[in-house]
């Protein structure tokens, strides 16, 4: 599966070493890791309800007792809630099990192994365990579900009822017999396992299925057959770097991301939102980041333009190295929870915290709309340079008029976009020289009449008093975007305008730029860091515990000290890979096929990155604006969007392969029990386009007609 061409996965883990091995063993050993991962984010969170059982979830409790402690007199329907058959749509009988005792059991049941009932007959007690199942399912429906002694005790009896027919019925081959009793028990308390012996459900069984042989396919697409050798490290010349706008995108990204996690951390400690809303207002920097990733964008797209390149080339390279150290992260984390699973960790805990470290990724999904709207925002920067940003700001106050009337929650996420637009279009004029021009005192004016506009707004507008999202606020600023955040925004860029001087003064020095440099050029590493430090809080001062009194400090284990012990070496190869990465070589040709392969890469790229924002890497499924989404689904997406994208970079996107491929990866979210009908014409929509491309060209000969730029070379990873 794999796919010829540029190998920019060499520098990653483990891949140079998993290339050497046989197709066959490559198969097998991502196919595993693929079904262990798979398992651990299907695990439900299970309860952790402890008050005493009452009603009608008593009695069923005593009957799953009853029914795991047969006797031989009695009936044990007598024990059965009155409304059991009602609520189940069951109709039990009472029979005489082999060994003489009265079992009740559903007539419809039976093995769900692969021999069925067996040659011994296991029948009687798959019914009966069915039976049993459905009492677990209807304590579900009475709100409140059993607790998971009541499933393996009904899992013992079974297993015991299997190696008991053995001893009974051994038809001549009693050791084969408790063989498969063996074997159906294995499986049998491994699936419980995985539903944390909760109340099964009815779970998307084909979905999940096919979705880890598309994301098995998607894994072994891209790893390279061979290692190239790395071309001539010659770059185009450019221009000299703005240290300070590369300052900027570094800085308000780690402050957004620090702030975010001091919040919640504080809120865990017990701090009130009375004075956590203070500090959003010094911690949210993210219209910085926007403003500042204008005059990369716009830079960027120049550079391509100038080297004969289009809107396809532009969005392989700039594209390309955002998702690669993203993708490799999630991939990481999905992988991390495995062992502390093992530890029977509650996953509430391991959510919790995943959803911590999943919020920042909205940036970046975010960031990447952006770039790919950029040779559109270029155009209009060229043609309409005041229109254009005035004609963003009304819309956003038209926007947030028109969601405050009619309580439209969607035009919060649009505006989310509009701004990100408006802030880089601010970017492309500090590009360009234009707000060079803006007089310093008009700025610091600006910049000064902000906080008096926001107190203003939250006093008489009516707008949340924070500006980021805090546990125990109804609302903020932020979620959905406001108009708060634009002045806060403007008034940001005014502040920064004025420090450039200084701050570029600053950065010329040899040491602090050193430091700058490194923290661009290994992102992951940095975070992973900040990471591990963060567990090692929370671990030490056990907040995800909420201790009531110090002496938590000896009395308890902290699994968060378990995860720091993981995130060590996870952070030294992100470090391995993030300072060797190869030269990566652009071979993209201006095509239509290459102009769709990066824009479908974006989208599903987007998508994915935002889905886990909204589930988190093992949490349950949430709906992003219109589409359903969970993280089986998000790492399909951001897989698909980063092969797509390498394949457009790699020239290879012209054949057949890639397109089958991509149709491939957009069934799953058809198979789900429930799927929305935006999902469905999302999928349906990419499969379409995607057969349509695979249709080989009847012009080959001409392919090579095309004026195609030279080769552009670029150096490792940047935040930037």
């Amino acid at each position: 599966m794999s796919e010829p061409g540029v190998n920019s996965v060499s520098g990653w883990p483990g891949v140079r070493l998993l290339t050497r091995l046989p197709a066959w063993f490559r198969l097998l050993v991502v196919t595993l890791a693929v079904f262990c991962c798979g398992v651990v984010a299907s695990r439900p969170a299970g309860a952790s309800d402890d008050r005493p059982l009452t009603g009608d979830v008593a009695v069923a409790a005593a009957a799953v007792e009853a029914m795991a402690r047969p006797t031989a007199g009695g009936s044990p329907l007598a024990g059965f809630p009155a409304d059991f058959n009602a609520v189940t749509g069951r109709s039990p009988v009472v029979v005489t099990a082999p060994d003489g005792t009265a079992r009740a059991l559903d007539p419809r049941g039976g093995c769900s192994g692969p021999a069925g009932d067996t040659e011994w007959d296991f029948g009687v007690g798959c019914r009966a365990h069915d039976l049993g199942y459905d009492l677990l399912r209807y304590a579900e429906h009475k709100g409140r579900p059993l607790p998971p002694e009541a499933r393996k005790a009904l899992d013992a009896r079974l297993a015991a009822d299997m190696h008991g027919q053995c001893d009974l019925n051994p038809r001549d081959s009693a050791s084969r017999c408790h063989a498969v009793a063996g074997l159906y028990a294995a499986g049998l308390e491994f699936n419980s396992w995985r539903q944390r012996w909760g109340p099964p459900g009815h779970e998307p069984v084909l979905a999940w299925g096919f979705g880890s042989a598309v994301v098995v396919f998607l894994i072994l697409a891209r790893l390279p057959r061979r290692r190239e050798e790395a071309p001539d490290p010659a770059a185009p010349a450019v221009g000299p770097e703005d240290r300070y706008a590369a300052f900027l995108r570094l800085a308000s990204l780690g402050l957004v991301v620090v702030g975010q996690s001091l919040l919640t951390v504080l809120h865990w400690a017990g701090v009130g939102a009375d004075w956590l809303w203070l500090l959003t207002w010094a911690l949210q920097t993210a219209p910085v980041f926007y403003f500042a990733g204008g005059h990369a964008n716009l830079t960027r797209w120049l550079e391509v333009e100038t080297a004969g390149g289009g809107y396809g080339r532009y969005l392989v390279s700039r594209i390309s190295w955002l998702l690669r150290p993203v993708l490799a992260f999630v991939l990481a984390w999905l992988v991390l929870p495995l062992p502390l699973e093992l530890l029977d960790v509650p996953k509430a805990r391991v959510e919790t915290f995943g959803r911590l470290i999943a919020h920042p990724l909205w940036f970046l999904g975010l960031y990447l709309v952006a770039v790919a709207a950029t040779p559109l925002m270029a155009r209009l920067h060229r043609t309409a340079r005041l229109a254009t940003p005035v004609a963003l700001l009304a819309a956003m106050v038209a926007v947030d008029a028109v969601r405050i009337a009619l309580a439209w929650r969607t035009g919060g996420y649009l505006n989310l976009v509009l701004g990100a637009l408006l802030l880089q279009q601010l970017g492309f004029h500090y590009a360009d020289g234009g707000l060079a021009r803006l007089p310093r005192r008009v700025a610091a004016a600006l910049a000064v009449a902000t906080a008096p506009v926001l107190a203003a707004l939250i006093a008489f507008g009516g707008y949340p008093r924070t500006v980021m999202a805090v546990p125990g606020e109804p609302g903020s600023n932020l979620s959905p975007p406001t108009v708060c955040l634009l002045v806060l925004g403007l008034g940001q860029v005014c502040a920064v305008l004025l420090l450039r001087g200084r701050v570029s003064a600053w950065l010329a020095g040899r040491r602090q730029w050193r430091v700058v440099d490194y923290a661009r050029s290994a992102p992951m590493t940095v975070y992973l860091g900040y990471l591990t430090a963060l567990a090692a809080v929370i671990g030490l001062l056990g907040l995800l515990d909420a201790p009531a009194a110090f002496d938590w400090v000896v009395a308890r284990p902290r699994w968060l000290s378990v995860l720091v012990l993981l995130l060590l070496p996870v952070l030294l190869l992100f470090h391995r890979f993030e300072r060797t990465a190869a030269l990566l070589p652009c071979h993209a040709r201006e095509t239509h096929r290459t102009r769709l392969a990066a824009t479908l890469g974006v989208g599903y790229g987007v998508l994915g990155v935002l889905g886990f924002v909204v589930t988190g890497f093992a949490g349950a499924a949430g709906t992003l604006v219109v589409l359903r989404v969970d993280p089986l689904q998000n790492l399909i997406h951001l897989l698909l969007g980063w092969y797509l994208l390498h394949t457009a970079r790699a020239g290879t996107c012209h054949g057949r392969r890639p397109w089958l491929l991509t149709a491939l990866a957009c069934v799953p979210p058809l198979l789900v029990l429930e799927p929305t009908g935006a999902m469905v014409a999302l999928h349906g929509a990419t499969i379409a386009v995607a057969l349509l491309a695979a249709i080989p060209r009847q012009d080959r000969g001409r392919a090579g007609g095309l004026g195609q730029p030279e080769p552009v070379v670029e150096r490792g990873v940047r935040t930037g």
